[in-house]
This record gives structure tokens, C-alpha cells and sequence, in this order.
């Protein structure tokens, strides 16, 4: 037994030293293994501050943009050498019992495409959208629109702008040709809207759609209610403005407040105002005063003013607004005009005064189908010291007040597509009652952003 335990103690004896190594051996690899560690920690640390910086500058980024008004969706992948491209097909068949060339509208001259639409089959109006964000502080639009306008195809710059992005406290500035911050439906591309044809008070204020050419500034309050102050300066080259200008020839401003009531009802409000002096501004028609055998043009020179209130209304089950929904919107403008009427032979004072305006349901029962009605009505107060200038005009001073009533029915087999079936009882004139018929086509075609409230 004792020998037993001398041989332990001999063997203990002499591999000590090779314990000591080995202890030696496994502290220098955890000293390793710990200072690996620590250096990987401290990489981890920086990419993790890194990642939070980044995204505190995209939130930062995204609320700048989401005060902004939403009239497109801007992806940040776009850029100049990769522009989003979008084709908006949009032909049609009409049907009047009158001709278009018979088209009156009392109590407004008929100017550019106020008129309706050609009869038959018909390129409608088509557009190609090309946008991209030019670098951070820039993003870029323009929009090329195909027409038929008596019986000849036109090609036209519906707009061409750049916008600036992410600008400081909800400022944002846009300077380019754009669609006027007039009411509600006028921003909006006719594939967007709700029927086939423009309201009777689009058609004869602006001939359809008012145009700027200038630079608009908006503001969005940092409030909780959504509420956005803004106004334009152009060079007043459109209908109501044309004529000769000194190059700042109109200017408006407006304001927008809206919001949610619960999670199915939300709401939109406006009001703006339009002002140019028109200088020389032909109206149609016109009589022979010359013996030239050309018709002398009615010229207009005096003040214009517009103003505009507007109010929208939908409601969607729960929020889900791709499912089920309804829309009310309703427009109400009032012009007032006051200056002189002349042509080669005569002058006349004159004092004029257009309004009216359309209500409008909509109602979408599921995804695929839609349907809605529509009723304008217009009325005007003309007087002049001539009245011939007026008749000479295509004026109609009688205050007879025009008013239509459609109805619409779409099939939309998808979000790119678009089927649609409309009626119109017009009484655009007291002298004829037409019933109007149009079928339409809608689809698009690539990169086409979501359309605003």
C-alpha cells in the first residue's frame, strides 16, 4: 500500500511540469479568444450605430415627404438614367342625336377643347408619363397627351415640371407647366376621373382643364388636421387668361384642410381663387365687319376672377377602400368679369357673370364593379352696352341655365384596366335636349404612381 501511494506521488512529481504548460498553454488561447471577441463586439457596435443613424435620416426623410401633398408616388430608386415610364390608353365611341359641330353651351363661349369629344370611334385622349427623382433634392415629371380635336390628332405637353423633395417644415416648390390648384377635379388626369367627359363648368370656364405655366408654393401645417396653404404665379397664357401679358399675366392661392372621421370616413374641404387681366382675348364666333370674308373677333380686355369651393366625402367599410367604397364630392365656381368688349367696328362695356358647378356619387359595390351619377347646372348674368358684341361673342345673355344628368357603369377586370358605359340627358342649350352616349376603354400600361385623396 505504501509503495502504491510513493508511485502516485513519483508520477504526480513529474508530470507537474507538463500540467503547468498546459495551464500556461489554455490562458494565452482564452487571452486570444477574449480579444477576438471584444474586437468583433466593437465592429457589431459600429455597424449597429451606423444602421441607426440611417434610419433615423429615412424617417426624417419620410416625414418631410409625407407632409407633402399626395399628388404621385415617388420611389426613391428612380432616378435620371432610369425614369418610371407609364401608358395610359383611353379610346372611346360617342353617340349624339346632335352634331358636335352644333354644341352650345349658353351663357359661355366655346373655347379650346370644350366642345364634345368626336363622334364615333375615337383616340380619346392617351398620355405618356416619364418621372424620376433627379438627385436628393429634385424630382422631375412630364406627361404627353394624344388627343383627337376636330378631326386631327394633336400631340400636347400636359406637364412638365420638376418638384423639390424633402425641403425643411413642409415647404414644398414646383416651377414647370402643371394642372391649377383650381377645386378638386382639375389637378386630377382625365383617366382619373369619375366620368367620361368634364363637367359642364370645366368646359365652359376652361375649355376642360386650366393649365399654369409658373411655379406653385405649398405649405403643409404640422398639425393634426391635414391643412395645406399654397398659391401659383403664372404667365397667364391660358384660357380664361390668354391674350398679351407682361409675363406674370394670373396668380391664385387656395387652402385644403381634411381628415378622418373613425376608420371608414374621411373628408376634404377648399377653397381658392383664380385672378388675370386679360388683354385682348378672342372668344369664337364673330361677324364679317370688313367685307373680308374672315369673321372679326370679339376681344375682352378688362379683369377676370374665379373662385372655387369644393368638398369630397368617402367612405370605405373598416378603411379597406380596394373592396367597397362611396364618394361625394361636390364644386361650386363663381366668375366675375369686368372690362371692355371690342372688334373692328364697336366697344362696348361689359359685365359678366358665370357660375355653377356638379355633385357627383360614386359607388363602388366590390372590386370589379362600379357605378355613379352626376348633375350639373350653370347659370349666367351678361350684360354689355352693345349687345350685339355679345351675340358676336357667342354669348347667350337670355339666363337660361344649363344642366345636365349622367350616369356612369364600369367593369374593372383590375387595377390596370378599365371598362365604362355612360348616358348623358343634356341641356346644355334651351333650344335642344340630346341624349349622349360613350363607351369607353381605360389601361395602363408600366410604372403609373397612386393617384391623390
Amino acid at each position: 500500500m505504501n509503495k502504491s501511494c510513493l508511485a502516485l506521488l513519483i508520477a504526480a512529481s513529474l508530470s507537474s511540469p507538463v500540467f503547468a504548460d498546459d495551464i500556461s498553454d489554455l490562458k494565452q488561447e482564452l487571452s486570444h479568444i477574449r480579444a477576438d471577441y471584444e474586437t468583433r463586439i466593437q465592429q457589431l457596435e459600429q455597424r449597429l450605430n451606423q444602421a441607426e443613424k440611417s434610419v433615423k435620416a429615412n424617417n426624417t426623410a419620410v416625414t418631410k415627404i409625407a407632409q407633402r401633398p399626395a399628388t404621385r408616388t415617388k420611389s426613391a430608386s428612380n432616378n435620371s438614367f432610369n425614369p418610371a415610364i407609364s401608358v395610359v390608353m383611353n379610346g372611346q365611341f360617342s353617340d349624339y342625336r346632335r352634331e358636335g359641330d352644333d354644341y352650345e353651351l349658353d351663357g359661355f363661349s366655346q373655347h379650346g377643347e370644350g366642345g364634345l369629344a368626336t363622334k364615333g370611334f375615337s383616340l380619346g385622349e392617351s398620355e405618356m408619363t416619364m418621372s424620376a427623382s433627379i438627385d436628393q433634392l429634385l424630382f422631375g415629371q412630364s406627361t404627353f397627351a394624344l388627343h383627337d380635336h376636330e378631326g386631327e390628332t394633336e400631340v400636347e405637353i400636359e406637364e412638365a415640371f420638376i418638384e423639390t423633395l424633402g425641403l425643411d417644415n413642409g415647404v414644398t416648390i414646383r416651377a414647370g407647366r402643371f394642372f391649377s390648384p383650381i377645386g378638386y377635379l382639375n389637378e386630377k388626369h382625365i383617366h382619373a376621373w369619375n366620368f367620361a367627359d368634364a363637367p359642364l363648368i370645366y368646359r365652359g370656364l376652361f375649355g376642360n382643364q386650366l393649365s399654369t405655366d409658373g411655379v406653385k408654393l405649398s405649405y403643409v401645417v404640422p398639425s393634426d388636421l391635414f391643412i395645406e396653404l399654397g398659391g401659383t404665379v403664372g404667365n397667364g397664357d391660358q384660357y380664361p387668361g390668354s391674350g398679351e401679358n407682361s409675363g406674370l399675366g394670373d396668380w391664385l392661392v387656395y387652402a385644403r384642410t381634411g381628415g378622418d372621421m373613425g376608420v371608414s370616413h374621411s373628408w376634404q374641404a377648399s377653397v381658392s381663387h383664380w385672378q388675370s387681366s386679360p388683354e385682348d382675348r378672342a372668344y369664337s364666333g364673330g361677324h364679317d365687319h370688313g367685307g373680308t370674308g374672315t369673321p372679326d373677333p370679339v376681344l375682352f380686355n378688362g379683369d377676370t376672377e374665379i373662385s372655387n369651393i369644393s368638398l369630397v366625402y368617402k367612405w370605405a367599410p373598416n378603411g379597406n377602400f380596394r373592396q367597397q367604397n362611396f364618394t361625394l364630392l361636390g364644386e361650386l365656381f363663381y366668375l366675375n368679369e369686368d372690362g371692355k368688349l371690342n372688334n373692328s367696328a364697336e366697344l362696348a362695356t361689359y359685365d359678366g357673370k358665370q357660375y355653377g358647378g356638379f355633385v357627383e356619387g360614386i359607388y363602388q359595390v366590390n372590386p370589379q364593379w362600379r357605378t355613379g351619377l352626376r348633375y350639373d347646372r350653370l347659370g349666367s348674368n351678361l350684360t354689355a352696352s352693345d349687345d350685339e358684341l355679345l351675340t358676336d361673342a357667342d354669348l347667350d345673355f337670355s339666363g337660361y341655365h344649363p344642366q345636365r344628368y349622367s350616369l356612369m357603369l364600369e367593369w374593372l377586370p383590375s387595377e390596370f384596366s378599365r371598362v365604362r358605359a355612360q348616358i348623358n340627358h343634356d341641356k346644355s342649350s334651351r333650344d335642344n335636349d340630346d341624349t349622349q352616349l360613350f363607351l369607353q376603354y381605360t389601361v395602363s400600361i408600366g410604372a403609373h404612381g397612386a393617384h391623390s385623396f
